[in-house]
């Protein structure tokens, strides 16, 4: 009986170790591949899901924010609408920067310039000298020569405007920058639900600690470590969704002639008061935090692929749509759960109104990037990320506000940029 049990458990060891080696050789020829085409050896960022076990040595928990990039790190990114995956670092303190160090003290000819906002504007999908902060940081240093220009990359993908206060206030703000870009609204919408009320620490959808609610079971948590599962899965997805896509074409028609169905009724056709009273209480906080702190404030409208008044619900449209801007809307529809096109364009809208009336009431600069960037496919690869025609827009766009108060401006003449 012994030697039957021993010799079931030598099978089932010698079982265990070729599926592990197998697995093993497998997953090792997948990451080789990927790094000979130039994909990189590990998974990108936009590759991973909340759950992915992968997703912790980018991330770590903040007790204020959430969450936050790991210090000195180096990972990849992109985006799944376009081929570049892009390597991304962060310096000692988790903010992104293609340098190391950020000392507390600032030198006496130095000029610091801080970002505040979300995915947008991290804009990881670009190298760090082509996407829109990095882009703009060259561009003020061209401008002057005579200064060093640092740029404070403190987005972080996923924030609202709630975090981003933490954000600005602990996390920024200790660095003493000259000027802050505040660049916010498309976060903010995806907490408004209709089965419940928005609060104004967003508390209404995080209601676990982060992190608690996305620990995988062990088997998947082995096995979002894998290439190979993970891209599998990914590839299933857009599958899906593509299939999605070409069934509802005629959903889109629908939507287009009226019938908002694809909406779903538990969708809100507005963003409630509440909501957007929260929204504009937040971006006077961001800013009344940065004047304290003795910084300048330039403030932008958000941009999108979609123009915001083209009423995709109405069959207001009298040219067809891009297979981008097709694809996009379903995407919009997706990370926004609890509003309708009607509300999600309208809310967009209301919100850059917003961003508007508070610029110009506190005298900081104002940049209308929601009407300076045209509405085409060459400046975007999604619904709201900047393509590096975009970015390099968004640069230009930002340069002679960001000048104007940095040479002596007394955010007492709101600015607005030109095309």
């Amino acid at each position: 009986m012994r030697t039957t049990s021993k010799t079931l458990a030598f099978y089932v060891l010698g079982m265990f170790i070729t599926i592990a080696g197998f697995s093993a050789i497998i997953e090792l020829t997948t990451r080789t591949v990927s790094w000979i085409r130039g994909d990189g050896f590990g998974l990108a960022l936009h590759e991973l899901d909340a759950a992915d076990s992968a997703i912790t040595d980018i991330y770590q928990f903040h007790p204020f924010t959430g969450f936050t990039f790991k210090p000195n790190q180096v990972f990849l990114a992109g985006h799944p609408g376009q081929d570049e995956v892009v390597r991304v670092r962060t310096d000692e303190h988790g903010f992104l920067s293609e340098s190391d160090l950020l000392p507390i003290g600032k030198g006496a000819n130095e000029i610091r310039i801080a970002m505040i906002g979300a995915s947008t504007t991290a804009n990881i999908n670009l190298k760090y000298r082509d996407n829109w902060p990095g882009r703009l940081g060259e561009l003020v240093q061209q401008a002057l020569p005579d200064k060093k220009i640092t740029v404070i990359n403190a987005a972080v993908p996923g924030f609202n405007t709630a975090q981003s206060i933490g954000n600005l206030a602990l996390r920024v703000m200790p660095f003493k920058p000259d000027l802050v870009i505040i660049y916010h609204a498309y976060n903010d919408l995806k907490v408004v639900r209709p089965d419940f009320e928005v609060k104004p620490d967003f508390s209404n959808v995080h209601k676990q600690p982060y992190g608690s609610h996305e620990r995988p079971n062990l088997l998947l948590g082995l096995l979002n470590k894998s290439m190979l599962y993970v891209r599998t899965r990914n590839s299933y997805r857009e599958y899906k969704k593509t299939e999605a896509i070409v069934k509802k074409t005629e959903a889109i028609v629908e939507i287009f002639a009226g019938d908002n169905r694809f909406a779903s009724d538990i969708r809100l056709d507005q963003v409630p008061i509440s909501a957007a009273v929260i929204f504009e209480h937040n971006i006077r906080m961001l800013i009344a935090c940065a004047l304290a702190g003795g910084a300048k404030v330039v403030v932008s409208s958000f941009a999108t692929l979609h123009e915001l008044g083209a009423g995709y619900d109405d069959g207001s449209i009298g040219k067809p749509l891009t297979p981008l801007k097709r694809h996009e809307l379903f995407s919009v529809l997706q990370f926004t759960p609890g509003l309708s096109l009607d509300g999600i364009f309208g809310g967009i809208s209301r919100y850059n109104d917003l961003l508007k009336k508070v610029a110009l009431e506190r005298n900081t600069g104002w940049v209308d990037n929601a009407n300076l960037i045209a509405h085409v496919d060459k400046n975007f690869i999604d619904r709201v990320h900047l393509s590096s025609a975009g970015a390099e827009r968004m640069a230009q766009n930002f340069l002679p506000v960001v000048l104007d108060q940095l040479r002596g401006g007394t955010n007492s003449t709101p600015y607005s940029a030109v095309e």
